[in-house]
């Protein structure tokens, strides 16, 4: 692994041209050119910080940009509420109603319950604020139930996910002694990729850690303590980290870690940067930033990531139910959809499935009752894509089919017949 050492924001932004520029200050009104690097984040503490050493009380944000990544997004709206909520600072916002930002959340993250998270069909591109364990469940369920259909994921990485979403949201409500989290997740289709960043205005690393056993000396100390095995504050068990950078290393991911004046950096390629005298919110409350991004078709060995600290089930309360008790699953496609009547629809069943064979490695009954009708495009994607994927004999090891009426089934078996037929004739 490659190291390089850098101190401050202003060497992390060494190369920047002036077209460049992430955040700008003009008396009161704060401008934030680009949410796309965690250096956006000190940037807009230091812009914020020396308005509030001017005298000003009341700031106007304005969002010129147009990238927006979760590790800053989240972590600029966290610290705008911990200025609001306890030094009475007033923020407005200048930003177009039709812009990302206005409608993820940024300007007043989303508090919702856990019945109302759980419903949620797509949880991506909006900024949660949380407080319990229940919107902790209910978030992590959110996110994986939406990527499981949204593309076929490698062996590995759904299990993988969903521990980093349950340990790194519960690291806040168990060490962080602020009462909230922020968490804000994005899918990007073209790379195939997600990325998630958790925040809290807690008390940070450094401060969790400098009164346990291990007692780091600096920040940057606290942050490389805290992702080996067992290192804690004694109040969990200390893997939450250091299984989060086991998993994103499995996965050739990326993981940046930034609490109090520190931070480090590791990229896919094996790098690792690290990051001295930034800016940060109090002596008292350092605060705390996890951005982590994982390949979603990159292979995760989750025996070898925990071979150390034991097995991890990975549960889903979602496939909990589908289980059967000869160790099958039945999905219930009527339930389990959102129509039948669109390519889209049938190819987010057929993710779904697909995902849920890798995870569970068992035999799945698609249960077709209470699906009176569907679209020529819904079975192809759905059925059809399906036999082509596993091949016949597979399909027809791991697949069983019920209470499909007759006229799904006529749709269904000439789908599959064009396109064997298609594939056969490719051949030729």
């Amino acid at each position: 692994m490659h190291l390089r050492t850098m101190t401050g924001d202003k060497i992390m932004e060494k190369n920047a041209s002036k077209k460049e520029l992430r955040v700008t200050r003009k008396n009161n009104r704060i401008t934030i050119h680009r949410m796309n690097h965690p250096s956006c984040v000190s940037s807009f503490l230091r812009a914020l910080q020396r308005g509030i050493a001017k005298g000003y009380r009341a700031f106007s944000v304005e969002w010129i940009g147009d990238l927006v990544f979760p590790d800053a997004c989240v972590p600029i709206a966290g610290i705008i509420a911990y200025y609001k909520e306890n030094r009475h600072i007033d923020f407005s916002y200048v930003l177009s109603e039709d812009s990302y930002l206005y409608h993820c959340g940024f300007t007043e993250p989303f508090i919702e319950t856990a019945e109302v998270i759980e419903s949620e069909p797509y949880p991506f591109d909006k900024l949660y604020r949380y407080n319990n364990s229940s919107q902790v469940a209910a978030l992590t369920q959110a996110y994986i139930n939406c990527i499981s259909r949204q593309t076929e994921c490698s062996d590995g990485v759904i299990t993988g996910l969903i521990w980093c979403l349950n340990e790194i949201m519960d690291n806040v409500l168990v060490h962080s002694e602020s009462g909230c989290g922020y968490v804000m997740a994005q899918y990007h289709q073209a790379k195939k990729v997600i990325a998630i960043c958790v925040y809290d205005n807690g008390i940070g690393i450094y401060n969790s850690l400098k009164k346990s056993p291990h007692r780091p000396r600096t920040p940057i100390d606290a942050i490389s303590l805290a992702i080996q095995e067992g290192v804690g504050d004694g109040k969990g068990q200390g893997n939450g980290l250091f299984g989060l950078y086991q998993i994103v290393t499995e996965n050739n991911g990326g993981l940046n870690i930034t609490s109090g004046s520190a931070s480090m950096m590791w990229s896919s390629d094996g790098e690792m940067k690290k990051y001295e005298n930034l800016p940060y919110i109090t002596r008292d409350y350092n605060a705390t930033a996890i951005d982590y991004r994982l390949n979603l078709g990159h292979d995760i060995n989750i025996q070898k990531a925990f071979k150390s600290i034991g097995g991890f089930d990975g549960f889903d309360i979602r496939l909990d139910y589908m289980l059967q008790d000869d160790n099958t699953i039945k999905y219930d496609i009527f339930s389990n959809s959102m129509g039948t009547a669109t390519r889209e629809s049938g190819a987010f069943l057929r993710n779904d499935i697909l995902n849920i064979l890798t995870r569970m490695n068992t035999g799945i009954i698609l249960d077709f009752a209470g699906v009176k009708t569907v679209s020529s495009s819904f079975a192809d994607e759905l059925i059809a894509k399906l036999v082509l994927r596993l091949g016949i004999i597979k399909f027809n090891q791991v697949i069983r089919i019920i209470n499909m009426n007759e006229n799904v089934k006529f749709l269904c078996e000439r789908s599959i017949y064009m396109r064997i037929h298609e594939a056969w004739k490719a051949l030729q």
